[in-house]
């Protein structure tokens, strides 16, 4: 049995009321680190958290605030979540580490640039990250959350699912794959054509 429920409802969305997908979660979540009126130690403790031990208060208050404990695997792909919003949340500058409109291969290939000759995220790591299963993508995706906090944010849903679906739903965590290669590429292409003009 999955521990990622089919229609990507909450553990508790029954007792809830409307239905709210991990995706609308996640991009809560960013939009709640990034308001001013969050509090910037709690922030500091999700960065520097292991999202493998999480220990930090925030991390458990913000799981109780959306109804997301009772599930030991779940919480911990959640940690990593918010791990990387939080690394991706940039305080100084009121940024977001949620951008709706940018998918997430794009923003690897992008970076900080509208075009660029050279990816900001590399190849082989992109070919890494999306090949690696389990602990090692884990381990992958918080290098590169640090990564990110110089770059760009990206679309949080999307990120979101590849997370939890990953060892629950594989055939959902490959179109995630998928649709991050097919955004890196097409990223790389169109700076390609901009850079022969």
């Amino acid at each position: 049995m999955s521990n990622v429920p089919e229609t990507e409802r909450s553990p508790t969305a029954a007792h809830q009321g409307p239905a709210r997908s991990w995706g609308e979660i996640a991009a809560r979540f960013a939009a709640a680190m990034a308001r001013d009126d969050f509090p910037r130690g709690d922030l500091a403790e999700l960065r520097r958290m292991d999202p493998d031990a999480p220990n930090a208060a925030a991390f458990w208050r913000l799981l109780a605030e959306q109804n997301l404990l009772g599930n030991a695997d779940i919480e911990s792909k959640w940690a990593l979540i918010l791990h990387g919003i939080a690394l991706m949340t940039n305080t100084a500058e009121s940024r977001t580490g949620h951008a709706g409109n940018m998918p997430v291969g794009r923003a690897l290939f992008l970076g900080g640039e509208d075009s660029r000759d050279t990816a900001f995220f590399s190849e082989t790591r992109l070919n890494r990250l999306l090949t690696a299963r389990g602990p090692m993508m884990r381990t992958l995706l918080a290098r590169m959350f640090r990564m990110m906090g110089a770059g760009r944010p990206f679309d949080w849903r999307e990120m979101a699912r590849l997370i939890l679906y990953d060892g629950s739903r594989e055939d959902r965590a490959e179109n995630v794959r998928r649709n991050i290669a097919r955004s890196y590429y097409e990223a790389e292409r169109r700076s390609q054509y901009a850079g022969s003009q």
